[in-house]
C-alpha cells in the first residue's frame, strides 16, 4: 500500500500548470517542479517553514477547486496538487432513524436494569429507570461524538452528524446495553497533524468528563447489596476505585443474610441505571483511546509517532483487548489495522508542543477510565509476586 492517499488526476493540467505553480511558489521555496503521471509535483527546498504556509496554500487552492498533499519521500519534501474531490451530502434521515432506534433499545435496557430498584422502592416505576438510563447513556455518547463533530467543523473537516448504533438489551440471557455506541464519518482529511490530534482527542475528553459526572450522580442513587462469593461483577475503572471512599451510595448497608455462612457473601454495589451509564461511558472512553487503527487513540498516535511505532501500539492494543475479554472488539481492530491510516493533508509539519503535553493528559485519562490495574494484579499473581 502507498503511504499517501490516492491522488486524483485532472484534465488539461498542462495548460493550468503554470497558474498552479505560481500559487505554490507564492508560499513555498520550490527546488523542482514537474508533472508526474499527470499530477503537479513540487520538491521543496529545506529547511523552510511549512505548517502556516501550507494552510495559506490550501485556502488559495480552495478557490480554484484544488487540494494539496505534503509528504516526505526519503530525505525530500514533496508537495502534490489535485482536484478537490466532491463531498457527497449526508442523508440525515438515517441519523434520525438510528437515533430514535437507539433511544428505544437503551430505554428497554434501563427498564430491565430498574426492576430491583422498583422492588426496593428506590424507583417508582421501571419506566422511570428506562428513561433515566436512556437519557444518561445517550448524553454520554452524544457529547463524545459532538466533541468530534464540532472540532471537525472548526478544523475545516467535512464530517457527518453522529450515527447512533442500536444494540440488544439484556434479554434472553444476552448481556447487552442497548447500543454499540456512536460514530461520525469524516469525508475529508484533516489539514495537518494538529487538526488530526484535535479531532481524535476531543471526543474522549468530553465523554470522560460527562461519564465521570454521570457515574458520581448515579452512585449516590445506587444501593449496597450482598453478592454471593464467586459471582461475576463489573470491573471498576481505576478512577472509581480511587474515589470509592468518597463516592458511595447514600443508603444504609443491608443486614448480612442470616442463613449464610461467613464469607459466603461479599458487600457490593448494585448500580443505578444512571451509574451504569457512567460505567459504560468510561469503558467507551478506554476503548476509543487505544492507540490503534482508526480509533480516536489511533488518530492521536498517528499525529504523534511514526508508522513503525504506531503498528507496535496497534499490536499492543489488540493484545490488551484479548486479555481484557473484548474479543469481538479485538477482531474488529485487527480488521481495521489491515488498512493504512491516510494521515493528514500535511504529514510533514510537526505536532504543536501544547498538544504533545495534552497527550500525557490523554494517557492519564486512558488509565483512569480503564481497569488495567486488574490486569497488572493478575499478572503479578501469575508471576508469584
Amino acid at each position: 500500500m502507498s503511504n499517501s492517499p490516492e491522488i486524483p488526476v485532472a484534465e488539461n493540467w498542462q495548460t493550468e500548470f503554470n497558474k498552479v505553480s505560481s500559487v505554490v511558489e507564492a508560499e513555498f521555496q520550490v527546488e523542482e517542479s514537474t508533472l508526474i503521471n499527470g499530477v503537479p509535483t513540487y520538491y521543496l527546498k529545506q529547511p523552510q517553514e511549512t505548517k502556516q504556509a501550507f494552510l495559506r496554500l490550501l485556502e488559495n487552492l480552495d478557490k480554484l477547486g484544488l487540494i494539496a498533499f505534503l509528504r516526505r519521500s526519503g530525505d525530500r519534501i514533496v508537495l502534490r496538487i489535485a482536484p478537490k474531490p466532491p463531498v457527497k451530502p449526508s442523508n440525515v434521515l438515517i441519523n434520525w432513524l438510528l437515533f430514535f432506534a437507539t433511544i428505544a433499545t437503551t430505554f428497554v435496557t434501563g427498564y430491565f436494569l430498574s426492576e430491583e430498584f422498583v422492588e426496593s422502592g428506590a424507583l417508582p416505576s421501571p419506566i422511570v429507570g428506562g428513561v433515566a438510563f436512556s437519557v444518561a447513556i445517550m448524553a454520554v455518547l452524544g457529547v463524545h461524538e459532538m466533541g468530534h463533530k464540532l472540532t471537525a467543523d472548526k478544523s475545516g473537516i467535512e464530517a457527518t452528524p453522529p450515527y447512533f448504533i442500536p444494540g440488544p438489551p439484556p434479554v434472553f440471557g444476552i448481556f447487552g446495553i442497548g447500543t454499540f455506541g456512536a460514530v461520525i464519518m469524516q469525508k475529508s482529511l484533516p489539514r495537518n497533524r494538529d487538526a488530526l490530534f484535535d479531532v481524535g482527542a476531543s471526543g474522549p475528553l468530553t465523554g470522560f468528563f460527562l461519564a465521570t459526572i454521570t457515574f458520581i450522580i448515579g452512585i449516590f442513587m445506587s444501593a449496597y447489596t450482598w453478592i454471593p462469593a464467586g459471582s461475576a461483577t463489573l470491573p471498576a475503572p481505576l478512577l472509581f476505585t480511587l474515589v470509592g471512599d468518597f463516592v458511595q451510595p447514600l443508603g444504609a448497608v443491608p443486614p448480612y443474610p442470616s442463613s449464610a455462612a461467613p464469607g459466603a457473601y461479599f458487600l457490593g454495589i448494585h448500580l443505578h441505571p444512571i451509574a451504569f451509564a457512567g460505567w459504560v461511558g468510561m469503558i467507551v472512553t478506554m476503548l476509543n483511546l487505544l492507540p490503534a487503527a482508526m480509533l480516536d487513540g489511533g488518530h492521536i498516535a498517528r499525529s504523534l509517532v511514526g508508522e513503525t511505532a504506531r503498528l507496535v501500539l496497534t499490536g499492543l492494543s489488540i493484545a490488551f483487548l484479548f486479555l481484557g475479554g473484548f474479543v469481538p472488539m479485538a477482531l474488529f481492530v485487527l480488521f481495521m489495522a489491515m488498512y493504512r491510516h491516510p494521515g493528514p493533508l500535511d504529514d510533514v509539519s510537526a505536532l504543536s508542543r501544547s498538544r504533545k503535553v495534552l497527550s500525557v493528559v490523554l494517557v492519564a485519562v486512558f488509565v483512569l477510565s480503564s481497569y488495567i490495574h486488574y490486569l497488572v494484579f493478575a499478572l503479578l499473581r501469575f508471576l508469584g509476586w
